[in-house]
C-alpha cells in the first residue's frame, strides 16, 4: 500500500508537470523571456505545480487572519498573480519566476508571500514580506508548514504591531 502510495505521489506530479509545459512555454514568450528552452519551462512548470500545492495552506492561513484579527471593511480579497523579473546573478542578468499571494489591509498594511526560482534551474525559494515595515523572512525549508505558519504570524505580528 505504501508503496503504489510513494509512485502516486511521483508518478501524479509527473503528470501535472508535463500537462503545464505547454502554458509555461506561452507565459514564458507572451512575458518577453529572452532565453527560452525545454528546461526552463520545466522549471516554470515545476513552480505552478508546487505553488498549487500550497494555495490551500496559504489561502487557509491568509482567511484566518481575516477572520479573526481584521474588521471585513478593512482588507481587500486576496489577490494572485504568476509572474517573472529580471534577476542579477554576478554579472548575468536572469529571470526569475514567481508565484505571489497578498493580503492587503487598511490601504498601506499587507502581507505578500512569494514562491519563486530562478531559470538557472528549480531551486524553490518561499518569502514572506510585510508591506509597510518592509521586512522579508525567507524559508529555507519550503515544505515545513509549521515554519511557515510560524513564520506567517511573525510577520502579521510586525505588520500590525498587535499585541495578543
Amino acid at each position: 500500500m505504501t508503496e503504489t502510495k510513494n509512485i502516486d505521489i511521483w508518478t501524479n506530479r509527473i503528470k501535472a508537470i508535463r500537462e503545464l509545459l505547454p502554458e509555461a512555454t506561452t507565459f514564458m514568450e507572451k512575458s518577453g523571456v529572452p532565453k527560452i528552452s525545454d528546461s526552463l519551462a520545466l522549471s516554470v512548470s515545476m513552480l505552478w505545480v508546487d505553488a498549487a500545492g500550497k494555495d490551500q495552506l496559504i489561502f487557509t492561513a491568509l482567511n484566518d487572519i481575516q477572520k479573526h484579527f481584521l474588521t471585513e471593511n478593512e482588507f481587500d480579497d486576496i489577490e494572485t498573480v504568476r509572474g517573472v523579473e529580471p534577476f542579477m546573478s554576478e554579472d548575468d542578468l536572469s529571470s526569475s519566476f514567481y508565484c505571489l499571494w497578498t493580503l492587503v489591509w487598511d490601504g498601506f498594511k499587507g502581507i505578500s508571500i512569494k514562491l519563486s526560482t530562478t531559470s538557472s534551474g528549480y531551486s524553490p525559494v518561499m518569502s514572506i514580506k510585510c508591506h509597510s515595515e518592509g521586512s522579508e523572512i525567507v524559508l529555507l525549508a519550503v515544505d515545513d508548514d509549521k515554519i511557515f505558519l510560524k513564520c506567517l504570524g511573525d510577520c502579521f505580528l510586525a505588520e500590525t504591531s498587535l499585541i495578543l
